[in-house]
């Protein structure tokens, strides 16, 4: 129970009455919330139990500073005007605030220098860790700048491609056999020109994924890249690409794309041009925005876990802040889900 004179006062509860609850010095105090391995067994049980006795709960800010560091996780995204970063920086902010960090965000716009603009200033900002969230290929740079950064105690995290090679911690969602199996099942309903539109250079996700749909289509003998256009995760990218290769006079029944956004532009021009989905061209993004379900028809798609992303996040960075046997990698899985835009087999 809380001392009846503090609660009398009504002032915050401080180190120096947990000290005085649990009858050891303020270092004592001080060594246990910062995790110090220094402290026998015997009086970190009793500073714990004084702390639950007070609910006293450390300032983790003022711990933060006390270390050198401030109290803040620096979030850089590839494009925060793409729906899916932006979902993520919803998910991530809880997800630390959860935990006692505040967020900085940093949009890189998909330009490297960005990137590697920042984290050369990264340690001058006293950041707690910094979470990369670009889809885009790094660098060499960027790889040694995070090693540099975890040398010198700041928490760095991958989160969406995996760079746990780089020593860097990385959460993922599965990529290559994901598309592989829409791309599968599109295959099962009867159709054999399947087209994709997506990044598929410079894009370390982005060519995970169009190499799923190649796999699909390799294994069926059915593969033409007469049907690949290697485009940005844009709305625009996705109507760009299919009115050319309607003009073109390039031929498919389904499309497969890179992200639900050119899925969104795709249908937008197949509508323009008369035909119709799914009884025409069936059509399956990838992300699972919560803007898809609402369309009409609704959009197929391959299934995101933001929320967890951000919840196992928050976990990696404070795992970070004690030893660790090497870089973690977590592998979320994705799930077809199966909507009307695809729906309606197409009988060979």
């Amino acid at each position: 129970m809380p001392s009846p004179s503090l609660a009398r006062a009504g002032r915050p509860i401080t180190v120096v009455d947990v000290a005085r609850q649990a009858g050891v010095s303020l270092a004592t105090v001080s060594r246990v919330i910062n995790g110090s391995a220094t402290v026998s067994a015997l009086k970190r049980e009793q500073v714990t139990q004084a702390m639950l006795a007070l609910d006293f709960r450390p300032d983790p800010m003022a711990q933060g500073l006390r270390r050198g560091q401030g109290n803040a996780v620096a979030l850089l995204v590839g494009d925060i005007a793409q729906r899916h970063f932006a979902e993520l920086t919803q998910h991530v902010q809880r997800a630390l605030e959860g935990q006692g960090y505040d967020l900085l965000l940093f949009n890189l716009g998909h330009q490297q220098q960005r990137l590697e603009q920042f984290l050369a200033r990264a340690l001058r900002m006293k950041l707690r860790g910094v979470v990369l969230a670009t889809s885009d290929a790094l660098t060499r740079p960027v790889f040694e700048a995070g090693r540099q950064l975890l040398a010198q105690g700041v928490a760095v995290v991958s989160l969406g491609q995996d760079l746990s090679r780089e020593g860097i911690g990385s959460i993922v969602h599965e990529e290559r056999s994901a598309t592989r199996r829409s791309v599968e099942r599109l295959l099962a309903l009867g159709h054999r020109q399947v087209a994709y539109v997506g990044r598929v250079k410079g894009s370390a996700i982005g060519t995970e994924r169009f190499l799923g749909y190649r796999d699909a289509l390799q294994a069926a003998g059915t593969f033409d890249p007469v049907r690949v256009w290697d485009m940005s995760f844009r709305y625009t990218a996705g109507h760009e690409s299919v009115m050319r290769a309607l003009d073109e006079g390039i031929s498919f029944t389904a499309l497969q794309a890179g992200s639900d956004e050119i899925a969104m532009g795709a249908i937008a021009a197949l509508e323009d041009r008369g035909l119709r989905v799914p009884q025409d061209v069936a059509v399956v993004g990838f992300g699972d925005i919560d803007l898809g379900a609402y369309l009409r028809p609704a959009l197929s798609t391959l299934s995101s876990s933001p929320q967890l992303a951000a919840t196992q996040l928050a976990e990696l960075l404070r795992a970070a802040e004690a030893p660790a046997a090497g870089p973690v990698r977590i592998e979320l899985p994705r799930e077809l889900v199966e909507r009307a835009s695809s729906q309606g087999a197409r009988k060979p």
